[in-house]
């Protein structure tokens, strides 16, 4: 009988609380939900930058042509195109087949675009980490530049657009490419130019979430490495009309949505599959670099 008596006690002490809150505001609107949680609108850099080229096949080649030496005939030159490895394992969502159809019954949404959309902000990560290496492995490094003064914005500003002036020229001669450039900034040098922008007459721009400033025809990007001291110039057709005249090419494919079974819970779950190549431009040779790069000091 004791034993009884104490269940029931802590029984009626399990009372539920109840609230008299004013919820007649509160917005229930499950789009409005979704759309607060989806990445915002972005793009990474490397298809900024970049001359993209649909592709077909796992592996493709940008041919251009250069007149040879001295003389006036001219030479072929062939770029290799190859899916980059680490695109080839799809990006797990966890989010079953069961929540996009619920999605879609309920709500009227597509399921798909919604997991593709929360993943954005992961395959823009992974491509600009991937980018960044891409770019140590093939810029020319050029002597460092050592700012006279670090903690002033308008000397290092005036320093650092001078030297990347410097090498966009460089990369133009002896044959004339363009001067639509692209420099990604360590993020504490970026700050100058952002800083500085009515000072240049420039507008800041960050329809992308990317671009520092536009300098003239060369567009300033902030390294999203915040670790990282190195700048990297190269030249990007900003109209994507010409493979010549940029110096990065990006090999697409589409991003694919993916299925796949969880063992044990017969459950499909998607992921997300986003493949693409990355290489120099072949018109980039020894002496004649289209990337290059420069530590800030």
């Amino acid at each position: 009988m004791k034993i009884e008596e104490e269940v029931i006690k802590e029984a009626v002490s399990l009372a539920e609380e109840t609230h008299n809150d004013n919820i007649g505001t509160a917005d229930f609107s499950f789009n409005n939900l979704v759309k607060a949680f989806e990445e915002l609108p972005t793009l990474s850099l490397v298809r900024e930058i970049a001359a993209v080229v649909p592709m077909k096949y796992s592996t493709g080649q940008i041919v251009n042509i250069r007149r040879q030496g001295t003389t006036n005939s001219f030479e072929t030159v062939v770029a290799n195109l190859t899916i980059n490895t680490a695109t080839a394992n799809p990006i797990q969502t966890g989010i079953s087949v069961e929540v996009i159809q619920d999605l879609q019954n309920q709500y009227g949404l597509d399921g798909y675009k919604i997991a593709a959309n929360l993943l954005k902000g992961i395959t823009d990560s992974d491509e600009n980490t991937a980018f960044l290496t891409f770019l140590g492995a093939n810029s020319l490094a050029t002597p460092v530049l050592t700012l006279s003064d670090a903690n002033s914005a308008e000397p290092s500003l005036f320093e650092i657009t001078q030297r990347v002036q410097e090498l966009i020229i460089k990369m133009n001669t002896p044959s004339f490419r363009t001067f639509d450039a692209f420099v990604i900034l360590p993020y504490k040098n970026a700050a100058s130019i952002s800083a500085l922008s009515s000072y240049v007459r420039e507008k800041e721009l960050t329809e992308e979430r990317l671009v520092v400033n536009k300098i003239g025809k060369t567009k300033y990007y902030v390294n999203p490495d915040v670790t990282a001291t190195e700048a990297f110039v190269g030249l990007s057709d900003h109209d994507k009309n010409s493979l010549g005249a940029s110096s990065v090419i990006m090999g697409t494919f589409p991003q694919e949505v993916l299925r796949s079974g969880v063992q044990g819970t017969f459950q499909q779950n998607v992921g997300l599959l986003n493949r693409y190549a990355t290489a120099v431009n072949p018109l980039s040779t020894a002496g004649k670099e289209m990337l290059m790069s420069f530590v800030i000091a």
